[in-house]
């Protein structure tokens, strides 16, 4: 896809979360990579009002194009396409139901739904730091090389997919999961998925190393 089509995308995926309640206000970032370097939401924007003015091109060289201030949220993005080279987009909000999860403190690893299973295996939480930061940038790659979706602790999540329809779904089945697991925790005890479930789940997706990481790690 050429720069302007996957600007026409994130404003697309955008609205599709704010409509979705992903995201308030200007929370959120998104962004993809391009050959020479990575486009990205400026700061400071609502997502669902954006236009191709606040797309940040930041080079491979470090060099902004653009008039406007990226995402605070630059530096983990960069992290992670560093550590993940497969990962082409990222999505991060604050979807309601998945992010009270990381606010208690609790990851979704429990295996549950098929679907996560197959999808996302296990989304785990990632330690608390300052948004924004290195620190919290690279805690945030590290979890990213083994998983492509994460809680962020009092945070929100994350999701990392091989184009940006991909990791915009991530998220959605994230808050889906979250939300089920919510109401599901209301009516009584959770079945799990037994240990012969899951190895039948896994078994029906064959040759498939990148699921055996997200489950088994």
């Amino acid at each position: 896809m050429t720069d302007f089509e996957l600007q026409e995308l994130m404003i697309t995926v955008g609205k599709r979360m704010y409509d979705k309640g992903f995201v308030s206000a200007s929370d959120g970032n998104i962004s993809v990579r391009v050959n020479d370097g990575i486009i990205i939401t400026r700061s400071g924007v609502c997502k669902c009002d954006l236009t191709d003015r606040d797309l940040i091109k930041i080079l491979n060289s470090n060099e902004i194009i653009g008039e406007n201030k990226p995402s605070s949220e630059l530096r983990m993005h960069v992290e992670i396409y560093k550590v993940r080279p497969d990962i082409k987009a990222i999505v991060h909000g604050h979807p309601p139901y998945a992010t009270a999860f990381a606010v208690a403190g609790k990851a979704l690893t429990e295996f549950v739904l098929p679907e996560i299973v197959l999808t996302l295996g296990k989304i785990p939480l990632v330690q608390y730091r300052t948004p924004g930061t290195q620190q919290f940038a690279e805690s945030v790659a590290e979890t990213l090389v083994t998983f492509d979706a994460a809680l962020l602790e009092n945070h929100g999540v994350v999701t990392g997919g091989n184009d940006l329809w991909d990791a915009y779904y991530k998220l959605e089945r994230v808050e889906h999961a979250a939300k089920i697991l919510t109401i599901a925790n209301t009516i009584g005890k959770i079945r799990h998925l037994t240990d012969t479930e899951i190895s039948e789940l896994v078994q029906s997706v064959p040759n498939s190393p990148e699921l055996e990481r997200m489950i088994h790690h």
